[in-house]
């Protein structure tokens, strides 16, 4: 009996390398750093809204897989769309995302980032598990980063928040404007907000 367990758990470790349980504490650096840079971006008073702005959308742009993040967010209805519309799309999407990104991230100015740990689910799948407190209100809420990586760069493809994915949010909110009105509405608004933002 003692020998079949020894052989599962040897089949086991074989099976599933170490790997899918360690941690990533470089990761887990990318995140703080992130969250750092982003702070010190938004309590920047020398700089004016616009230039926090710009900034932030630089760090959005270097730090998030935004090409993975829109072919997500369109589900299986890209495959309907020509490689032309696939580039429009993905242009519009970054745009929109940085935008749409850094318009809320001033709410997040008085708010602290804690690092609880992170799972490395596979070689460029990691998860880093971080809290958020508010100064303000002393609230705090569980995040979970899901980041990408390859050839040595860490990328942001989507955040848990308290249990919700942002990235699944907006696909739903995507593939309804599609089933509903189709592809040429969700680029008119698209286009509608990056004008307007």
């Amino acid at each position: 009996m003692l020998k079949k367990i020894l052989k599962s758990l040897v089949l086991f470790f074989l099976i599933f390398p170490t790997y899918t349980f360690a941690t990533d504490t470089n990761a887990e650096l990318f995140v703080s750093k992130l969250s750092n840079d982003a702070k010190v971006i938004l309590l920047n008073k020398s700089s004016d809204n616009q230039a926090r702005l710009k900034q932030l959308d630089g760090l959005s742009l270097n730090n998030v897989d935004l090409d993975a993040v829109a072919n997500y967010t369109l589900g299986e209805y890209r495959q309907k769309l020509s490689d032309s519309e696939k580039s429009t799309f993905n242009r519009l999407f970054k745009d929109y995302f940085v935008k749409n990104v850094s318009s809320k991230l001033n709410d997040f100015a008085d708010q602290d980032l804690k690092v609880l740990g992170s799972k490395k689910l596979n070689e460029t799948n990691i998860v880093v598990n971080t809290k958020i407190f508010s100064k303000k209100d002393g609230q705090e809420i569980i995040v979970d980063w899901r980041i990408y990586f390859s050839n040595n760069k860490y990328l942001v493809r989507d955040l848990v928040v308290e249990g919700l994915s942002l990235a699944r949010t907006q696909r739903e909110e995507f593939a309804s404007i599609l089933v509903s009105k189709g592809f040429p509405e969700l680029v008119k608004i698209l286009e509608n907000y990056i004008k307007s933002n």
